[in-house]
């Protein structure tokens, strides 16, 4: 969903009381300009040390939109990424598969929810055998819990292996046991691990930080592998990295929301101006925690946006009729061009009753332009199948000259632009391969999004060099 209203206000909020020290950035200025992990390093600085004080609340709360937005961020990434890397290994593996091909092609389906492709995937790789030590042990966890998720009888697999025990414990459902004792040995199980952190319970902020840096350090690297029958390295990238990421990201949101619940009771004015009761219903909402995003919302009344989180918690606990009543409601009541916005991006994100959306998405978008509202229009026009109407509002909300200047253009607009792209016409492939080599500079994490793509855009050319580029993944 777009940058809200009410995050919008906190943000003036912040501009008008706060004052940055002297010689340092303001942090809700770098939160404007998409710096979101610059803002929560200045703001850190106003945490160090003493009592908490007014000051110190604010730059929580700061912390807290900061966390969020990088959540939001990584959520945009983690669709695009895995279609990305779907067309390349699906592609990879008419050149030539080996068992570890197939072995990521399974985990990019079973990521996706597609439980019986990659139940398939898994298979094959089981057949094919004679892959990197480790690997084969892994396909066996991922083997067993897509039987499990189709329903079917499965035996538990048992090995030693560091990498196949990690991905053991992320994949259970639920909240895991840490396993303090068991060290995670690659970059693989540092980001399994920082993806059971996040659900255990009694998670801490701080080590939950720590890990998080590890991951997003490793993330700048592909998982490789040496293809000892051509003597060729062939580089990997875990399709789970920008979910977790994402998670993690509105975990510490929820986090920090939850520490200034505890402390905002000496600060009742300010208190006041915060909403944390909302806020720590969107964050759990975003981790699909509904009973809990639940508890945190009035029974009766609250703003739109408010009842925007109120339908999308209703819709994802089988009340969608409710849901549905509630929008529309909503809807009836205001003539807001913000308001209809931000409705229609709700009926967007909830894939129901999409003409409603799209009708509301066209009012707002005649009374009041800019790129969210673009966004929104273009992202309903491409679900209603109108996409030549919809690459055409995205394009006008977008300037091209400003694609190295992240500064200037919402990263998560130029994400959604690229991906419509990616969906329609594969000769602006390059145009695609571009964009992500910006953002990737801004986000390293993004790197596998970005190698895959070359990878796909030079499997299109017939060059020697172009295909050696397609075979190693960038």
């Amino acid at each position: 969903m777009t940058f809200s209203r009410t995050k919008g206000l906190l943000l003036f909020l912040f501009a008008a009381s706060y004052l940055p020290s002297e010689g340092k950035e303001d942090p809700v200025e770098l939160i404007r300009r998409h710096r979101y992990d610059e803002a929560i390093s200045s703001w850190d600085q106003d945490l160090q040390g003493g009592k908490l004080d007014e000051k110190g609340l604010r730059a929580l709360k700061g912390k807290s939109l900061a966390y969020f937005r990088l959540g939001s961020l990584y959520g945009v990434y983690s669709g695009f990424a895995n279609a990305i890397m779907a067309e390349y290994y699906t592609a990879l593996i008419e050149t030539g598969a080996s068992a570890i091909h197939y072995l990521y092609l399974g985990q990019i389906q079973y990521q996706g929810g597609k439980f019986a492709d990659a139940k398939s995937s898994f298979e094959k790789a089981k057949k094919l055998g004679g892959a990197v030590p480790g690997i084969l042990e892994i396909n066996d966890v991922f083997l067993y819990f897509a039987k499990k998720r189709l329903g079917e009888s499965a035996e538990v697999p048992v090995s030693k292996d560091n990498g196949a025990l990690w991905e053991t414990l992320d994949l259970k459902p639920g909240p895991a046991d840490l396993a303090q004792s068991l060290t995670a040995q690659s970059q693989r199980g540092r980001r399994c691990r920082l993806s059971v952190m996040i659900r255990a319970n009694g998670a801490v902020p701080g080590d939950i930080e720590t890990m998080l840096k590890a991951v997003l350090n490793d993330a700048q690297q592909p998982e490789m592998y040496l293809d000892q029958g051509k003597n060729t390295q062939i580089n990997f990238y875990d399709p789970f990295l920008m979910e977790t990421l994402s998670d993690t990201y509105y975990t510490l949101s929820k986090l920090t929301n939850l520490r200034i619940k505890e402390e905002e009771k000496r600060f009742p004015d300010l208190a006041a101006k915060f909403n944390t009761d909302q806020a720590l219903a969107e964050s759990c909402l975003r981790l699909s925690q509904y009973k809990e995003a639940s508890s945190y919302l009035a029974k009766d009344g609250g703003d739109v946006e408010a009842q925007l989180v109120k339908a999308q918690v209703l819709a994802h606990s089988n009340k969608v009729n409710e849901a549905k009543a509630l929008l529309e409601t909503v809807s009836e009541s205001t003539k807001n061009p913000s308001d209809r916005r931000d409705i229609a991006d709700c009926y967007y994100l909830l894939g129901f009753d999409l003409d409603k959306g799209l009708k509301l998405a066209g009012l707002a978008v005649k009374e009041k332009n800019g790129p969210n509202y673009y966004r929104t229009f273009a992202n309903l026009l491409f679900a209603t199948g109108q996409t030549e109407t919809a690459m055409q509002q995205y394009a006008k909300g977008y300037k091209i000259e400003y694609r190295n200047r992240i500064d200037q253009i919402d990263p998560e607009y130029m994400t959604d632009y690229a991906f419509a792209i990616f969906k329609t016409n594969k000769l602006r492939y390059e145009e695609i391969v571009e964009t992500l080599y910006h953002l990737q500079k801004e986000f390293p994490a993004c790197r596998q999004m970005h190698y895959c793509m070359q990878g796909i855009s030079a499997g299109l050319a017939r060059s020697y060099e172009s295909q050696r580029i397609f075979r190693k993944g960038g």
